[in-house]
C-alpha cells in the first residue's frame, strides 16, 4: 500500500505545515529562479520494514500507511526519531503528534479567530456640551488626530447655506486625512478652512465642536485610542445655544 491523497492531505492539514517536533515551516517560498521547496517528510511512527524503527509485526501491513501511523516532521527531525528509536518510541512520538495537532488546532481553529474589529464607546468620554468654534485653526487643532466624526446641522437650509455647510465639511475631511505633516500644509488648510467659516458666519451660521476619546478593540492588535470629533452647525439665533459658564 501507499500513503492516499486524502491521508496526506489531512495530515499536513492538521499539523499546520510545521514539523511536529520544532514547529519549522515545511514548505519554502519561491525564489526569484526556483519553484517552492518541500523540506517536511511524512514519517511512519511504525516503520512497515522489519528491520526499520520501531517496527511491530502485529501491525498489519494495511496499518502502517494509515493517517494514525503518520507524523509530518522536518528532515532533521525525521532522521533523529529513526536513529534513536529506543528514545523516540512509538508512544512517544504518537504523544508528540497528539501535542502538536492540538497546538496547531488552538492557534488556527475558530475559536482561535481574533474578534471582530469594533469601536468602544465611554459615557465618561461623550461631550456633553459643544464648544463654540470661532477661527479655523481651532476647528483644525480639534480635527487633527481624529478618526471619525459626528456631523449635525439644520435639515432646513437653503441650498446656498447647503453649499456652505457642505463645502466646509468636505474640505475639513480633505484636509485631515492628508495628515498635515508639515507646516505649510497646515497653514494652506488653516486658510482653505477660514474661507468656509466666512461663508457660513455670513449666511448666519455659526460651528460648535468637541472631541470625544473612544476605543479600537479587535483583529490582532492590542486595544488602542480612536478619536472622533463632534461636529454642530446651527444658526447664529438658535436658542439651543449655552454661553460658556451659564
Amino acid at each position: 500500500m501507499s500513503i492516499t491523497d486524502k491521508t496526506r492531505k489531512v495530515l499536513w492539514g492538521r499539523s499546520g505545515n510545521l514539523c511536529a517536533f520544532c514547529k519549522a515551516h515545511l514548505v519554502v517560498d519561491a525564489s526569484a529562479v526556483d519553484a517552492e521547496s518541500v523540506v517536511g517528510d511524512e514519517c511512519h511512527i511504525i516503520s512497515g520494514a522489519p528491520s526499520g524503527p520501531r517496527h511491530d509485526p502485529s501491525i498489519a501491513p494495511e496499518g502502517i500507511d494509515n493517517l494514525v501511523n503518520l507524523l509530518l516532521l522536518c528532515r532533521v527531525h525525521h532522521k533523529l526519531v529513526d536513529d534513536q528509536p529506543e528514545t523516540f518510541t512509538a508512544d512517544t512520538l504518537r504523544q508528540l503528534k497528539a501535542n502538536h495537532e492540538k497546538w496547531v488546532k488552538d492557534r488556527l481553529g475558530p475559536s482561535a479567530q481574533p474578534e471582530p474589529v469594533r469601536i468602544v464607546r465611554f459615557a465618561a468620554e461623550i461631550p456633553k456640551h459643544l464648544t463654540l468654534v470661532t477661527s479655523a485653526k481651532s476647528l483644525l487643532d480639534l480635527a487633527s488626530g481624529c478618526h471619525g466624526r459626528y456631523d449635525d446641522y439644520p435639515e432646513n437650509l437653503i441650498e446656498e447655506d447647503l453649499d456652505c455647510v457642505g463645502a466646509l465639511l468636505q474640505n475639513l475631511t480633505d484636509w485631515v486625512d492628508l495628515g498635515l505633516h508639515e507646516p505649510h500644509e497646515r497653514i494652506s488648510a488653516q486658510k482653505s478652512l477660514a474661507d468656509n467659516m466666512s461663508g457660513l458666519d455670513q449666511a448666519g451660521l455659526r460651528v460648535y465642536a468637541a472631541r470625544e476619546k473612544q476605543q479600537l478593540r479587535g483583529g490582532v492588535l492590542a486595544p488602542s485610542a480612536f478619536y472622533a470629533l463632534h461636529l454642530r452647525i446651527v444658526r447664529q439665533d438658535d436658542p439651543g445655544q449655552v454661553p460658556l459658564g451659564a
